[in-house]
């Protein structure tokens, strides 16, 4: 008589495939295993102390990109502020040090791999372009294992760009990385390149081709996965108002496939990223599409339980007019603006607020009515250049001007508000994977996320051997932003989790992205999450132990004969008449490189692992044997 299987009463059962496959396995007693309730445990809990870094709000450039940078076996983090620095976090085993400056300045991509296997890790770092007026090449760094940061300069016989994404991938199966870059290069500008893949010879880029370019060029993100689970690397690039697939041929060359298998799917606008994710664990990859346009429209939102008008503008005039406040003061929070070169003045005499020109990273800013009386007269809006705040009386003011960035604040105690500008929906899409061809089952598997947003990241947060989704929206600028979670109904369904504890706390801010680690080790996977004009946060799973499957994890090293590098290794853990797959530096970042080598896979009820099988893009592969379900094991060498 067949055993059945109960991992969790609130969400569907198991396949009756997967509950004979669970059936042949040891079990203990799974019946009081009550994995993810959607309504009960909350999911994650914000850390506090663990990791530093710090209540400054500033711009970002995607997710916080996670690897073990001096290779002693933990996962450490980098940020990007974009238009400041990246800062690298060291993580010593579950506490964070202090960041090491990596690079400074306008920092966009970020890729980590030992690209020339020196034994040291080295970050290549897409460099922005000055808004076009000043092209460059990728920086790079080696990083010691004893936390040594050399600046090993630029590779100055790259094309100049306005650089995107950096991406490592083997595209020849020789064992050593080869570079793909993106870069924004508008048509009237046939100097700057994009969609370029080095080849690395003997730890040298060399020879770049250009893969396909989408029409539109704010197609400038990227993420490498294997389509036709043929082994060998393909290409996707998004962002803007089409995608573009290149299918690799496993010699170096790419194929075009966009029209052959995406078809009408390449028109799916403003794709943001892209998660890879096997979802139903049947060994091939689909894909999570986050969707949201790009910051170059006004917008504006209230919040009427806390009284906050949120607005945002880029490159234009803009006037809110009307505004009313409870109080005798205006007050501005989180008040930034991309390049500040014009000022904030205030009433008919245009008085300048604080050093002129002066950036203005999260300021918050106090005016009183007789500091700013009256509004500028005979003057048009395009000559207004910067923020004016002008008091017209009877508890009314206006704020408008002209800017040549982005500029965003929040306008406390408003009690009367000027209409809202919000985004137009654009839901979140998931294609599967059937056969190297792409099916929207979106809202089959009851997927419904109408509001835009920027980021995913797959991982079995409940380790019931299904892999969950946590997800970013864009959210609404006079809210603090609500990241939240989609659990994996056996691959049945989704369900959003109802307390996934991922709130933050700043207002005026938008969501940007969200990256999976278990930065303490212990069996359950945790989030750090962080928002533009915003902040980072680090989150910690919270489930008991009795709310949680079994898990192994899988430290990737290079390959035992000839070295190849872990990036793009796919792992398969079988158990229970089930097999799991997962390649090292995946991720839902279209920009950056993560090289996570410690992949956790979640393994529900089963209590032994049968083997765990790992296959380098060079081809060399490693199976292990005797298992132990709950521990770390490593390729090794």
């Amino acid at each position: 008589m067949v055993k059945t299987f109960k991992i969790n009463t609130v969400l569907l059962a198991l396949s009756s495939s997967l509950t004979l496959g669970l059936a042949s396995c040891a079990q203990s007693d799974t019946d009081s295993l009550n994995i993810s309730k959607p309504d009960n445990t909350t999911l994650f809990k914000k850390t506090h102390g663990v990791i530093p870094f710090g209540d400054v709000l500033n711009r970002k450039w995607g997710s916080a990109v996670i690897a073990d940078l001096d290779q002693d076996g933990w996962q450490d983090v980098v940020t990007t502020q974009h238009g400041a620095n990246a800062l690298i976090y060291w993580n010593e085993q579950g506490k964070f040090t202090q960041p090491s400056t990596l690079v400074k300045g306008d920092t966009h991509g970020l890729g980590v791999a030992d690209y020339d296997g020196d034994g040291n890790m080295n970050i290549v770092v897409a460099q922005g372009g000055g808004d076009g007026g000043n092209p460059r090449q990728p920086a790079y760094f080696s990083i010691g294992k004893d936390r040594s940061i050399e600046d090993l300069g630029v590779f100055n016989h790259f094309n100049f760009s306005r650089g995107r994404s950096i991406k490592f991938i083997d595209s020849n199966k020789d064992g050593q990385l080869d570079l793909f870059v993106t870069g924004f290069a508008p048509r009237k500008a046939k100097n700057l390149t994009t969609n370029q893949l080095y080849k690395n010879e003997k730890s040298q880029f060399v020879a770049p081709i250009t893969l396909t370019i989408a029409n539109d060029p704010l197609s400038v993100k990227t993420i490498s996965t294997d389509i036709n689970n043929d082994g060998n690397t393909d290409i996707l690039t998004f962002g803007g108002r089409d995608m573009t697939l290149s299918v690799g041929q496993g010699d170096g060359t790419f194929v075009d496939a966009t029209t052959d298998i995406l078809g009408e799917l390449a028109k799916i606008k403003f794709v943001n990223n892209i998660t890879e994710i096997d979802y139903d664990n049947d060994g091939d990859f689909d894909l999570f599409l986050n969707r949201s346009a790009y910051q170059f429209e006004k917008e504006a939102y209230y919040d009427a339980e806390n009284n906050n008008f949120a607005f945002f503008v880029f490159r234009n005039t803009f006037m809110f007019d009307e505004i009313e406040v409870e109080g005798e003061n205006l007050v501005l929070e989180n008040i930034q603006e991309t390049y500040a070169t014009y000022d904030i003045q205030l009433g008919e005499k245009r008085t300048v607020v604080g050093d002129k020109g002066g950036h203005h990273p999260g300021t918050n800013l106090t005016v009183k009515p007789e500091d700013a009386k009256g509004w500028p007269q005979n003057i048009d809006l395009k000559d207004m250049k910067g923020m004016h705040i002008g008091y017209l009386g009877d508890g009314k003011w206006r704020i408008g001007g002209y800017v040549k960035s982005r500029l965003a604040a929040v306008v406390k105690n408003v009690v009367s508000h000027p209409s809202e500008i919000k985004r137009k929906l654009m839901p979140a899409v998931l294609l599967e994977n059937q056969g190297g061809r792409f099916v929207d089952v979106t809202a089959k598997m009851g997927i419904d996320i109408p509001e835009q947003t920027t980021s995913a990241a797959a991982g079995d947060f409940n380790n019931d051997g299904f892999v969950d989704l946590a997800v970013t929206p864009y959210g609404n600028m006079a809210k603090p932003v609500e990241h939240f979670v989609l659990i994996n109904n056996q691959g049945q369904s989704f369900t959003k989790h109802s307390n996934a504890g991922l709130t933050s706390e700043e207002i005026g801010a938008t969501g940007v992205g969200v990256s999976i680690i278990d930065y303490d080790q212990d069996g359950r996977l945790d989030l750090v999450y962080g928002n533009e004009r915003g902040r980072w946060y680090l989150a910690q799973n919270q489930l008991p132990k009795t709310q949680l499957g079994n898990y192994v994890a899988v430290n990737v090293t290079t390959s035992p004969k000839h070295h190849a590098q872990p990036n793009g290794a796919r792992v398969e853990v079988s158990a229970c008449n089930t097999t799991w797959a997962q390649v090292v530096g995946s991720s839902g970042d279209g920009f950056h490189q993560m090289l996570n080598t410690r992949l956790h896979f979640g393994l529900g009820g089963c209590e032994k692992v049968d083997n765990i099988k790992v296959v380098w893009p060079n081809g060399e592969s490693v199976t292990l044997n005797k298992v132990s379900i709950g521990s770390s094991v490593s390729t090794g060498n």
